[in-house]
């Protein structure tokens, strides 16, 4: 089951599957992440690839500050993982990579050949584009080693959810949420708590006072939906947030919640929208509502989880 959840929450981009490029022997470091770094080419690459991915999903676009900043920070994130994932003897075999290659055109319910070719058109070539799949499921092995093989949903915790009031009363609904993260480092000191949620508290001030929730996200959110303008999607009740489930089913569609305290930080979250689900998703079996509540428990964790890679690395930013 735990594979399954992995393969679910991995989800795959074709069109913004960027490698990074061949670096110049003058390139300006734009970051330091213990012993590698990040060049301002690397930078400006992913730069170039999350502006292709922001036009061809009609997002607002944020300011370049705020694009080079999210950007970077996820740069960042991605080298602290690769780097214990190397460190950890991680390899991806080809066979793996071409599997997850077709899963992809499949999913796309196109060729592997076509979708290469797609591949090309946006100027990137098939090596690096194996590149980059290769490092994200180096990634994905990494994380199940590291996060998801130390949790578990017992059946007790599943008959529990199962009759809560939470989920009696809202199981044939779905939640559209959006986020902002104040993040807090792993060890966090009392003045650090304190000064966060002050953040967090001028953060709701300004939205009750109409700024755009999702312009707010793109430059104060530190999860890794920021760029989506803290967007978490449609969402069943297992599905959302442990930390947030009780407020949204009491809240209003475009309405404000929090500052709501977690261990990685302060959400602020918003209501888009709530809808009713029918048909067979109605009635999830016990099943997917284990493997509901495990990835639930699997975001969670892997937040949690990368604000202590951070806390514990040496990292510098030079822009």
């Amino acid at each position: 089951m735990k594979q399954i959840i992995i393969l679910f929450l991995c989800t795959f981009y074709f069109i913004t599957g960027y490698a990074k490029p061949v670096e110049q022997p003058l390139d300006n470091v734009v970051a330091v992440v213990n012993d590698d770094v990040i060049t301002q080419s690397e930078l400006d690459h992913d730069l170039n690839a999350a502006k292709l991915q922001i036009a061809r999903e009609q997002m607002p676009a944020p300011s370049s500050e705020v694009l080079q900043k999210q950007v970077l920070d996820q740069m960042i994130n991605k080298t602290l993982q690769l780097q214990l994932a190397k460190q950890g003897g991680i390899q991806v075999q080809d066979t793996d990579l071409d599997k997850a290659v077709a899963e992809i055109a499949d999913r796309n319910q196109i060729s592997i050949k076509l979708l290469y070719e797609r591949i090309k058109e946006e100027g990137i070539s098939t090596t690096d584009y194996r590149k980059e799949m290769r490092e994200r499921l180096m990634m994905q092995k990494l994380q199940q080693q590291e996060v998801i093989n130390r949790i578990s949903v017992s059946p007790q915790e599943v008959t529990n959810f199962i009759h809560s009031n939470v989920w009696q009363n809202n199981s044939a609904k779905e939640y559209h949420l959006e986020d902002i993260l104040i993040p807090i480092s792993d060890t966090p000191t009392t003045e650090e708590i304190l000064q966060a949620k002050k953040h967090a508290l001028a953060i709701v001030t300004q939205l009750n006072q109409g700024k755009n929730f999702r312009e707010v996200a793109q430059a104060e959110s530190g999860d890794s939906h920021a760029l989506q303008g803290g967007d978490l999607g449609w969402r069943k009740i297992p599905e959302i947030p442990s930390a947030f489930a009780t407020e949204a089913i009491k809240m209003q569609a475009n309405s404000i919640a929090g500052p709501i305290q977690t261990p990685n930080g302060f959400h602020i979250i918003r209501l888009a929208g709530v809808r009713a689900i029918g048909g067979k998703q109605a009635a999830p079996s016990r099943k997917q509502i284990e493997q509901l509540l495990m990835q639930r428990k699997f975001e969670e964790a892997v937040q949690n989880w990368i604000s202590k890679l951070r806390s514990q690395a040496f990292i510098v930013v030079n822009v």
